[in-house]
């Protein structure tokens, strides 16, 4: 504790041994940070022309040694100077070290005010002074030797000139042209107003005295939320005021960390000192609550940045370092939590609705946010026995009672709705897949007795003794957020639940805690507009719901254990849980951010890292298996021998970065809990406790170390502590909760061979010396190779391979299987990751694929288990050939057949996505043994899958190779290496090892990891491409990593960094209301919610460079790592500043590249020549001499597609030369050779013998078939007329646009039918294949008449329309048997076994045609 003196000043004694923070990371550093990073140090600088010339402070982002860390991943940049001279050092003493330390004013150390520099200073002259562990601001600067940095800028609006007035007395500006060092120091939350560094006191400037009572920030404030409010610069804050007695209370502001305030450098400064925190009045520290709602004014919500968006945030375009900014945590003594936002709350009916299964309360929630009037209910209604038994039964009911009051009752009616569904069966398949409430009764049981039932790994437990593998939290509850046209208000529009993956946080506290919010991209403009609503509580139904995280664009709600109050007249407000709550199962909001990531133990991490860290609960995983405590290992992580230390070295030098192990224990469990995987896994993506990364299988254990199931854990892979020790010390408290303990997987090491060519990687290939015809070679072969097995029909052997080559083409079975296993598919191995879009590196957090296809209606590609119809092109060609048609005498194959090819081929012309044979990608990990030398890398698979280059097959690759990863957009991003065999990798199959040794080029080390060099790689789960192709191989120029291997200076004068720290922020909000504590961390936690595209837009001015200036011209390098920088901005604290943006805009919006526009020209109508009709935007020109190499591949690509087009439609038609009606068949007979005899026969031998009856004088038999031909002629009529429907309606296919129009890849509300999404059309489909099978009923003489329909269907079909879709959508089923039936050799065969068939590959290999 610090005490008063009688001269005023503070004293503060030094922290002793027991109070230090072990920050140990590994050995070849962790000696380093044994002594404690929180004493005070003194930080003398050597180069004395770099301390006269530049005035700094320890705030800025992190590094060492004069060295200026890139941003992300990529290669610090090193400042001019001698190869040979030693790196400059900082010497670190500490004040016990240096107690009789001069106080000289001629020192350059000497602490100076401007003030004083006039003449005019209040105190006299000061050395250098000690820093606060609370005031480093970067997670790096906690362990790394302090450092002389540029001060952090003012902020904008602010004035440093000694004449300017912002309080009643003179402020007196801060700063000096000598080099001075500040600090402050922090005790009980109070900042010191002076001290004395002889007796290890501080005294601070006039400048840096803390806010005192009385001075309250300027604040604008709407009803809706606190205001946001400037941020205020240290000279700023000084008044004659500021010498009064210290009041409790304090105010409180807030500057956003996302969207930073722009400043101006006009003089030096100092950064800003967090202001001290303060409580509530009456308060206590508690939470607390609004009492009422009104209404909230979003256009009234005041942008932290709004008083200093104009200003540049760094000093000049020369500058290399960023802006870095801190925030000042302050709480206006006004401010009042938000108001809630209230979704489908049931007014007076509310309160009985809570009692009902968390399903009917969801669904009533969803109808009435859809505009059902809740008061229309009765108490009767809502007391029946079937809404208060299970979800499974009460949830259904909800939709059946709400279509009572409504015009839904009629039209259900009318639909023949409302009895027992005779096709209810039909879908039980699908259903069980989709459907959540059976699955939901199960986890809510389960969850109700058991508290961690549904983590998963629970198969000892009597519970799940019927399905050991059971495991929670597949429910999505999920919701759309969008703003009505005319309307700028937000609206929820709650979606229908449905399974679908897995993660952490909803296993653990079950899937009705968390709602899923999607956010149109357009609103994302209105960023801070968004962020203040979704700070608001979210009242559905009766549950209180919070966000905790946002995701590109999702927003993620947790329910918390607050409780809904009623007050007069419907008001609703927020208040607090209720005194019987079960405090294991209900967290508020701050509970659940702790559980996750406790602010205590993890407060040296910045504040942006810590809400990141988020992701990895929402990681779509599957649970594996559970270890024990004491089986989570450390292991240190290795080194770059050339790090010279102290601290944190740059993650380009931690050989091993993202990579642990794991024994084989570990892998021959997780073989035998995902059965689907080929073979034992090398390596797993995963995540467990805090930790995040790669297990890599550690072979050569003893008996004893292979007992247990045991992991080790590396300081680059933990993200987040859960104990106070060290981590070599434990990593995991011995009570850990078991969700800590559970190895979630996300996915297992594989080998793909081969893989396709990207552009970015075709253009660094090329622009490093490949020639273009080899890239002309390779797509040549690849859509021949692709086009050639699906025009080839004419024997019944080639009816195999068409069938072969389409299920190749469409990826059928994997699609079928990945439909079916729902939540599992990524894990298991069905969803094979094609980094189509080269805006997004690997998916790091497992969070893309957020099962897009969570709708209510009908699951995408499934097909209709009436009709028989599947779903996708290929499925239905599939089932068409293995009955027996042939494109030749089939209308509707030859058809399908044709979209099949032409699809292949604009697939291929669009994405210039071609094979390269000789090639392979898989996980990249570093050398486990140290065996490999510097530049090599070891490639082995599992099965002979690799082509050589003499066309054999084998399983290890030899010799020179290529290597990339995405994103590959400078010239070092592929590197040429050397793979090689060693004895002691020979069982790391399906992984590529590299060294662990510094790679090198010319001979010359570049101290750092082969995978920080392609794309800013690491081993945390990226994959790495390896090409062995000769022609590719023997041309490439290695490019030299001096150029653009090393972030350019002039990106961090372009950036702002928020490096605040978490104990900062404890230290400041120590004594506000929880809730407020909570809504600043919300800032953070949804600074995805910036609003900016910087991502997209600087790939695209990449894109625009490269072409104009050249692939190495330094402004494309420097803007390659601008787009890295906006990459990885979330994880860093990194944004653009708008100064910085604005100029690259005004340079590189305007203008196309023809090379990609060119793709475009038939599709658009606004092409003219060289520019758009529309818009006057003119083609981009090269100013290199050479020609690039999408240009020239974009023709010869255009010419290739355009012959195989040609040749498609000569062989399978145009579609536009359809047979009309045919005018020679008659009712009875059938004459003409368009018509399939075999489909007409099962018809008309019915008909005749009902003629033979009726002559007879047995007359029901014909009556039964004119009233058959009457509903299909009436269904027929239905379908033609649904077609001649100039469009549909697409309302509920799940997206909106900003305005509130239902969206789906473009299509508006209203379009054709073809444009429709899958789900909607597929429930037309339904609809009229349900109606076709449904009447006539009271059959006598068909007991299963749908032979007799589809092919009465497909005559009349024929006969009046000559050849239509309609027979095919209906009756599929039918006619494939009838055509099987007539081959001669059918065999009636189950689904179940059906969709799992496959040609044998032993068939394709004897039988392969001869080329």
């Amino acid at each position: 504790m610090a005490h008063e003196r009688d001269d005023g000043r503070l004293n503060i004694p030094l922290r002793t041994a027991s109070q230090h923070s072990d920050s140990s990371q590994s050995t070849r550093y962790s000696e380093l940070l044994d002594e404690d990073i929180s004493e005070y140090f003194y930080a003398i600088e050597d180069d004395v022309e770099q301390a006269n010339n530049q005035y700094r402070v320890a705030d800025a982002p992190q590094g060492f040694n004069d060295v200026a860390h890139t941003i992300g991943k990529r290669k610090r940049s090193k400042e001019a100077e001698p190869e040979d001279q030693p790196p400059r050092r900082v010497q670190r003493k500490t004040i016990q070290e240096s107690p009789s330390r001069p106080h000289s004013e001629s020192s350059h150390e000497t602490f100076t005010t401007a003030s004083s520099a006039q003449g005019q200073s209040s105190s006299p002259a000061r050395p250098g002074m000690a820093l606060s562990p609370a005031r480093l601001t970067t997670e790096a600067d906690a362990y790394a030797e302090p450092r002389w940095y540029r001060p952090r800028p003012t902020p904008s609006g602010v004035s440093t000139s000694p004449t300017k007035k912002h309080t009643s007395s003179s402020t007196k500006p801060f700063g000096s042209t000598q080099s001075a060092l500040t600090a402050s120091a922090s005790v009980d939350h109070t900042h010191i107003a002076s001290a004395s560094i002889g007796s290890s006191v501080l005294t601070l400037p006039d400048a840096l005295q803390p806010v005192r009572t009385g001075h309250v920030l300027p604040v604008r404030q709407s009803h809706a939320s606190p205001a946001a409010v400037t941020p205020i610069s240290p000279a700023a804050r000084t008044s004659s005021a500021s010498r009064a007695p210290r009041s409790s209370t304090t105010s409180h502001a807030l500057q956003t960390p996302h969207e930073p305030a722009s400043y101006h450098t006009d003089g030096p400064h100092v950064s800003a000192v967090h202001a001290p925190p303060a409580a509530a009045a009456g308060s206590s520290g508690s939470t607390s609550y609004a009492t009422a709602a009104t209404p909230s004014d979003p256009s009234s919500i005041t942008s932290p940045l709004s008083a200093s968006s104009t200003a540049s945030p760094f000093k000049s375009a020369k500058s290399s370092r960023s802006t870095t900014t801190q925030p000042i945590f302050v709480m206006p003594e006004d401010w009042r939590p938000p108001e809630p936002v209230v979704i489908g709350h049931a007014g007076k009916w509310q309160s009985t609705i809570n009692g009902l299964p968390w399903g009917a309360q969801w669904e009533f929630a969803r109808y009435v946010n859809m505009g059902f009037k809740a008061e229309s209910l009765d108490r009767g209604i809502l007391l029946d026995s079937h809404l208060v038994n299970k979800n499974a039964e009460a949830a259904p009911e909800v939709t059946k009672i709400i279509e009572r009051y409504t015009k839904a009752a009629k039209d259900a009616t009318e639909r023949g709705e409302g009895a027992e569904d005779p096709f209810a069966t039909a879908y039980e398949r699908e259903q069980s897949v989709r459907l959540p409430w059976e699955e939901l009764d199960r986890e809510e049981d389960i969850l109700s007795k058991h508290l961690h039932g549904a983590i998963g790994c629970n198969e000892d437990q009597e519970f799940l003794a019927q399905d050991p593998d059971w495991y929670g939290g597949r429910i999505h509850f999920t919701a759309q957020l969008h703003k009505d046209k005319g309307n700028d208000a937000f609206r929820f529009v709650l979606d229908r639940p449905v399974l679908g993956s897995s993660n952490r946080f909803a296993r653990r506290f079950g899937s009705r805690r968390f709602v899923r919010v999607r956010v149109h991209k357009d609103l994302l403009r209105n960023a801070i507009e968004l962020r203040e609503y979704f700070k608001q509580p979210f009242v559905i139904g009766g549950a209180v719901f919070r966000a905790f995280y946002a995701k590109e664009q999702n927003v993620f709600l947790f329910r918390t254990n607050e409780r809904v109050v009623v007050h007069d007249k419907g008001v609703l407000s927020v208040g607090p849980p209720a005194p019987t709550r079960d405090a294991k199962r209900d967290f508020s909001l701050m509970d659940f951010l702790n559980w996750h990531n406790n602010l205590e133990l993890n407060s040296e991490q910045t504040i942006v890292k810590w809400a990141a860290r988020f992701a990895l609960g929402l990681s779509n995983s599957v649970p594996g298996i559970r270890v024990q405590p004491m089986h989570v290992l450390f292991e240190d992580d290795i080194i770059c021998d050339s790090f010279r230390g102290p601290g944190k070295p740059p993650s380009e030098m931690e050989m091993t970065d993202g990579c642990g192990f794991a024994n084989r224990a570990v892998m021959r469990a997780l073989k035998a809990k995902f059965p689907a995987w080929q073979e034992e896994p090398t390596a797993i993506q995963c995540r467990i406790g805090g930790a995040k990364g790669l297990l890599l299988v550690r072979h050569g254990l003893s008996d004893e170390q292979e007992e247990h199931p045991t992991v080790w854990l590396r300081p680059s892979q933990l993200k987040i502590k859960y104990t106070p020790h060290s981590l070599r010390e434990r990593i995991l408290p011995s009570d850990a909760d078991p969700a800590w303990l559970t190895i979630d997987v996300l996915r297992a090491s594989r080998m793909n061979t081969p893989i396709r060519l990207s552009v970015e990687t075709i253009t660094n290939l090329a622009e490093n010396g490949v020639p273009y015809d080899r890239f002309r070679d390779l797509f040549q072969v690849d859509l021949e190779g692709r086009i050639d097995p699906l025009l080839k029909y004419d024997t019944p052997e080639d009816m195999i391979f068409l069938w072969h080559a389409i299920s190749r083409e469409g990826r059928v079975i994997l699609s079928r299987m990945a439909r079916e296993a729902v939540g599992i598919a990524r894990a298991a191995g069905y969803v094979t990751e094609d980094y189509d879009d080269e805006l997004e590196d690997e998916d790091e957090d497992g969070l893309n694929g957020l099962d897009e296809a969570l709708k209510e209606q009908s699951s995408a590609w499934w097909e209709d288990p009436v009709s028989g119809q599947p779903s996708s092109l290929e499925e239905t060609c599939l089932t068409l050939l293995d009955s027996g048609f042939t494109p030749k005498t089939c209308s509707v194959l030859e058809a399908k057949l044709r979209e099949v090819a032409r699809k292949a081929v604009t697939t291929f012309q669009s994405k210039y996505r071609f094979i390269v044979p000789m090639s392979c990608s898989a996980f990249i990990v570093p050398d486990p043994f140290g065996v490999l030398g510097p530049n090599e890398i070891h490639v082995k698979c599992s099965r002979r899958a690799f082509v050589d280059i003499e066309g054999r097959l084998t399983d290890i690759v030899i010799g020179d190779v290529l290597v990339t990863r995405h994103p590959c957009k400078v010239p070092t991003d592929v590197q040429k290496v050397k793979a090689v065999f060693h004895a002691r990798l020979r069982h790391y199959c399906d992984v590529i090892v590299v060294s662990t040794q510094s790679h090198m080029y010319k001979g010359r080390s570049l101290d750092r990891h082969l995978a920080s060099l392609t794309g800013g790689g690491d081993y945390d789960g990226d994959t790495l491409q390896v090409f062995w192709d000769p022609r590719i191989v023997s041309s490439f120029r290695e490019p030299d990593p001096e150029v653009s291997a090393t972030e350019p200076p002039t990106v961090k004068a372009c950036l702002v960094k928020d490096s605040t720290l978490v104990s900062a922020f404890l230290d400041a909000t120590r004594s506000v209301p929880e809730e407020y504590k909570v809504f600043m961390l919300q800032e953070y936690l949804l600074g995805a919610l910036r609003g900016d595209f910087h991502v997209s837009t600087y790939s695209t001015w990449w894109e625009k460079s490269t072409y104009t200036q050249g692939y190495s011209h330094p402004e494309t390098v420097f803007l390659a790592y601008m787009f890295c920088a906006a990459l990885d901005g979330l994880k860093t604290g990194v944004s653009v500043s708008p100064t910085a943006f604005a100029e690259h805009r005004k340079k590189w919006q305007q203008g196309v590249l023809a090379w990609k526009a060119q793709d475009e020209k038939s599709k658009d109508k606004r092409y003219k020549g060289d520019q758009y009709k529309s818009y006057n935007v003119k083609f981009l020109r090269r100013k290199v001499a050479s020609s690039f190499i999408m240009d020239v591949l974009q023709r010869q690509v255009k010419d290739a597609c355009d012959a195989q087009l040609g040749r498609i439609e000569r062989q399978l038609g145009s579609g536009k030369d359809l047979p009309g009606a045919c005018r020679r068949c008659k009712e009875d007979q059938v004459i003409c050779d368009a018509c399939d005899r075999d489909l007409a026969a099962p018809w008309l031998n019915a008909r005749q013998r009902a003629l033979q009856l009726r002559a007879d004088g047995k007359g029901d038999m014909w009556d039964e078939l004119v009233r058959i031909e009457a509903h299909v002629q009436a269904m027929h009529q239905a379908a033609m007329d649904r077609k001649r429907s100039t469009s549909f309606r697409a309302g509920g296919s799940g997206e909106y646009d900003a305005g509130g129009s239902p969206l789906k890849n473009g299509v508006k509300e209203s379009a054709p039918f073809t444009r429709l999404p899958i789900e909607k059309r597929q429930d037309i489909l339904r609809e009229q294949s349900k109606r076709f099978h449904a009447e006539p009923r009271d059959l006598r003489y068909f007991d299963d008449p749908t032979t007799i329909k589809a092919s009465c269907a497909y005559f009349y079909d024929h006969r009046v329309k000559g050849w239509d879709r309609f027979p095919w959508d209906v009756a599929t089923r039918g006619l494939c048997e009838i055509k099987a039936k007539a081959t001669g050799s059918s065999k009636t065969l189950s689904g179940d076994f059906y969709r799992w068939m496959a040609v044998s590959p032993v068939y394709l290999r004897q039988h392969m045609p001869k080329t």
